[in-house]
C-alpha cells in the first residue's frame, strides 16, 4: 500500500474564464468545480485512478474541513482524517483558454504540537507501507523529517528546508520531485540538470525537475533523460506534477525509458482534463507512446 500525507490540503474553486488576465471583470463561462487538492492528495488520486492501492491521510479542520472530506467521499478516495482545530484553507484557480493559470491560496492552518504529534501517530499506525509520499507547504518545518526517519522509502514534492531536512532524515528517498523555480531557490543552481545532481547529492536515490509545459530532466536508474511533453489540448495545468510524480511511481521497477515515458504520458493526460489530477490508465499508456525522450550523457 502506498500512504499519501497531506497537511495542507485546499478546497480548491476553478474557474474557466477566458481572456482572464488582471486588472478587469470576467464572466466565468461555466460553474466553478470544487476540488479538493494538495500534492500529496492529488498523487493519491491519480495512483488510485492507475489502479494502485492508496491511503490518504489528510489533516483537516473547521467547516472547509468538513467539506474536503465530504468530497473525499464523493470521490471514494480512501481516506483518514486527522482532525485540526483551525480552519483547512480554501481558494481558487482561474484559467484561460490557452490552459494558462492563476491560483490564489488561502492562509494555511498553523499545526500545534499535538496536531503534529496526531499525524506523526496516525501515519506510524500504517506501519509497515510500501511507500510514503509527502510534500507541499507546511507551517511545521520538522514534521516531514519525522516522518521521514519511520524507515519507509519516501517520495518528496517541497522546497526549501523542508525538502534538505528530509533528505537528511531519511535513509530511503526514493524519489525528490521539485520544480526547477523550487530546487533554484533551495539549491541555488541555474538549470534543472544542475537541480537533479543537487537532489542526488542530497540523498535522493531518484529525482525529477519539471518546468511547467516544457521538457521535464529525470535521473532515474543512474541515468539522465530529458522528455519533451507530447502536444495535447490543455486544460489547465493544476496537478500535472503531481499526475507525473505518480506516473513514475506506478512504473517504477520497469525499464527507465518505460518510467519516464509514463510519468510524461500520465502529466501531459492530466493537463487535458477538467479535473485534477485525473487519469486514464489505457489512455496514459497509449499516449506514452508518443513521448520524445532522450538520454543524456554526463
Amino acid at each position: 500500500m502506498i500512504v499519501t500525507v497531506t497537511v495542507n490540503p485546499m478546497a480548491e474553486h476553478l474557474f474557466s474564464v477566458p481572456h482572464f488576465e488582471a486588472p478587469g471583470d470576467f464572466r466565468a463561462t461555466e460553474k466553478a468545480r470544487l476540488i479538493p487538492t494538495g500534492k500529496p492528495l492529488n498523487v493519491g488520486r491519480a495512483l488510485h485512478d492507475l489502479g494502485e492501492q492508496v491511503l490518504n491521510v489528510v489533516a483537516l479542520g473547521g467547516r472547509t474541513g468538513r467539506e474536503i472530506e465530504e468530497l473525499l467521499e464523493k470521490e471514494r478516495l480512501p481516506t483518514r482524517v486527522v482532525s485540526l482545530r483551525r480552519e483547512s484553507r480554501r481558494g481558487f484557480t482561474v484559467f484561460d483558454e490557452q490552459g494558462r493559470t492563476t491560483t490564489v491560496y488561502g492562509p494555511p492552518p498553523k499545526l500545534e504540537d499535538a496536531e503534529v504529534e496526531a499525524i506523526v501517530a496516525a501515519v506510524r499506525s500504517l506501519m509497515p507501507v510500501g511507500k510514503l509520499v509527502l510534500g507541499g507547504s507546511t507551517s511545521r518545518l520538522d514534521l516531514y523529517p519525522r516522518l521521514c526517519e519511520l524507515g519507509v522509502p519516501v517520495v518528496l514534492d517541497c522546497r526549501g528546508p523542508a525538502l534538505i531536512d528530509s533528505l537528511k532524515a531519511s535513509r530511503d528517498v526514493l524519489l525528490a520531485k521539485p520544480n526547477l523555480k523550487e530546487v533554484r531557490q533551495t539549491f541555488g543552481v541555474h538549470t534543472a540538470q544542475e537541480g537533479l545532481q543537487a537532489l542526488i547529492d542530497a540523498g535522493a536515490r531518484s529525482a525529477v525537475v519539471t518546468d511547467e509545459g516544457r521538457d521535464a530532466w529525470f535521473r532515474v536508474c543512474g541515468r539522465t533523460f530529458r522528455a519533451r511533453p507530447p502536444a495535447v489540448d490543455v486544460v489547465h495545468s493544476v496537478g500535472c506534477g503531481d499526475a507525473l510524480a505518480a506516473g513514475l511511481i506506478k512504473k517504477m521497477g520497469r525499464p527507465a525509458r518505460e518510467m519516464v515515458a509514463f510519468a510524461m504520458a500520465c502529466g501531459a493526460h492530466a493537463a487535458g482534463r477538467a479535473d485534477v489530477a485525473s487519469l486514464n490508465l489505457t489512455d496514459c499508456e497509449e499516449l506514452a507512446r508518443e513521448i520524445d525522450v532522450h538520454e543524456v550523457s554526463g
